[in-house]
């Protein structure tokens, strides 16, 4: 296939996106119409989970096609990796990164680009000081919002600085959402009738906090709240929040879920209209959930001084959005639209997957760890893996702890490992009937969650885990070698 012919590559990522916060996928009522309609032209990956958590592990395993966490945290984008953009560009593509996720930009992804636009004033991110302007707080109770990890006298917090940094913004078309729609649009629009093809991420930092909807869409879910603004989960216990002020939060999330789906339909109706579907291949994806209440928990982990610890990978964090049009120009013949896939998929199987469908082959010097889900798209009934792992590394008192706390399913069943940061040792759970995970099955089912540790721990030792990895989450350490019944 010659470059003229390859399809364009549209990548779209929502940071945080709970895949359960689309109505589509049964929420009884969040609102994104938007986002239904492209899952009803779409085919999803149902079981498509976290590899590397969070935010700069995700991408990094998205963009490299390898399992970051056995190996490293967040860090810096290797400048030795060959990335995704870099290979397609080697082959006649010409790559556009469009983000306000401020950590790509502190970690080097945008040099992989021929261009790059940074949309700034996300989260602790801003532009210009306002010193006439004293920063106040959004919440007067530190136990109530999100405080870094160090900051014990309550200096402003991440949600103050956003606050304070975005004071003008009011109307739905100064949100970050829509100014990165217009940039997108734009982009589209001086792209769309060249014969080069292009690859194109988008990556948008919503729907990660710090929340602040337009009124008229919170008003959608929350309209009588007269409260303090519950902007920014606590990244600790739930327990802290009155009913009122959970309802805040969580009404919040959704109404960001409906800004962002809008959004994400803007975008695609340019691609549409733009007669860029036709022969583009396009993905919507996201990288990782939060807590919002469920099991006593807000956020995603506990980063505060005296809660630093992983939170356990249940569906609520480590299920992700995963959704990808196949152009009909590739004369692939792929299941119907809407299909919904089973299949263990996670974000290493991005770059194989996209190198496949553009006809190019893998370069010698670039090892890829994920596998194609071509022939999953094609029908194939087998996943691309036995098992799926979700893990973190985290550093602790200076050193690097590899693949912390983590989830492993073989897509029946799903084993939680705890190391003191969960809620009392391990966790068993059979998905296949229980995807919302609420029974622990782990003391009537226990050979199960030793089969499946057991093949967690060979899957490690095949993918660069250190020994003292290895001895860490030994049976013995985690309490469930065969002699310890709970």
């Amino acid at each position: 296939m010659s470059s003229r012919e390859r399809p364009n590559v549209i990548v779209i990522v929502s940071d945080t996106y709970r895949p359960d916060h689309i109505a589509a996928n049964g929420h009884p009522d969040v609102v994104t119409p938007e986002l239904d309609d492209w899952l009803g032209r779409s085919v999803t990956f149902e079981q498509a989970t976290v590899s590397s958590f969070p935010t700069i592990p995700m991408r990094t395993d998205w963009f490299t096609g390898r399992f970051g966490h056995p190996r490293h945290g967040w860090r810096n984008l290797d400048p030795m990796a060959v990335t995704l953009p870099e290979v397609l560009g080697a082959n006649g593509y010409r790559t556009q990164l469009i983000a306000d996720t401020t950590h790509l930009m502190n970690s080097h992804f945008f040099h992989r680009f021929d261009r790059h636009h940074f949309n700034r004033g996300h989260e602790g991110d801003g532009k210009f000081l306002r010193l006439n302007e004293p920063i106040e707080h959004v919440v007067e109770d530190p136990r109530k919002t999100r405080v870094e990890f160090g900051n014990h006298s309550y200096t402003p917090v991440l949600p103050d600085i956003h606050a304070h940094t975005n004071y003008w913004r009011r109307y739905e078309d100064q949100s970050q959402p829509m100014r990165m729609a217009d940039d997108v649009c734009r982009f589209l629009e001086d792209c769309y009738a060249s014969p080069q093809p292009f690859m194109l991420w988008v990556d948008c930092f919503d729907v990660h906090e710090p929340w602040f909807p337009p009124r008229y869409l919170l008003d959608l879910y929350d309209p009588t709240y007269d409260g303090q603004p519950i902007a920014q989960p606590n990244y600790r216990e739930a327990s802290v929040y009155t009913p009122a002020e959970l309802g805040n939060m969580q009404a919040r999330y959704k109404a960001m879920c409906t800004l962002l789906s809008k959004a994400v339909g803007r975008m695609l109706r340019t691609v549409e209209d733009a007669g860029l579907l036709e022969n583009s291949i396009v993905v919507f994806m996201s990288d990782h959930g939060m807590y919002l209440g469920e099991r006593g928990r807000t956020g995603k982990s506990g980063i505060q001084a005296d809660a630093r610890s992983v939170f356990p990978f249940h569906c609520e964090i480590n299920r992700i959005c995963w959704s990808m049009h196949v152009p009909a120009s590739l004369n692939r013949a792929t299941v119907a639209p809407g299909s919904r896939l089973a299949g263990l998929v996670q974000a290493p199987d991005l770059a194989p997957t996209v190198l496949e469908l553009c006809d190019i082959s893998v370069p010698d010097d670039v090892d890829l760890e994920g596998s194609s889900l071509v022939p999953l798209l094609e029908g194939a009934s087998d996943g691309p893996r036995a098992l799926a792992i979700t893990a973190t590394t985290t550093d602790i008192g200076g050193g690097w702890v590899h693949t912390r706390a983590p989830a492993v399913t073989d897509g029946e069943w799903k084993l939680l490992v705890d190391e003191g940061d969960g809620d009392g040792g391990p966790e068993l759970y059979r998905i296949a009937d229980d995807p919302g995970e609420s029974v622990n099955l782990i003391d009537s089912a226990r050979d199960e969650a030793q089969r499946i540790h057991a093949e967690m721990l060979a899957w490690l030792a095949a993918h660069d885990a250190t020994p003292g990895t290895l001895e860490r989450l030994s049976a013995a350490r985690i309490g469930l070698d065969h002699s310890r019944v709970n």
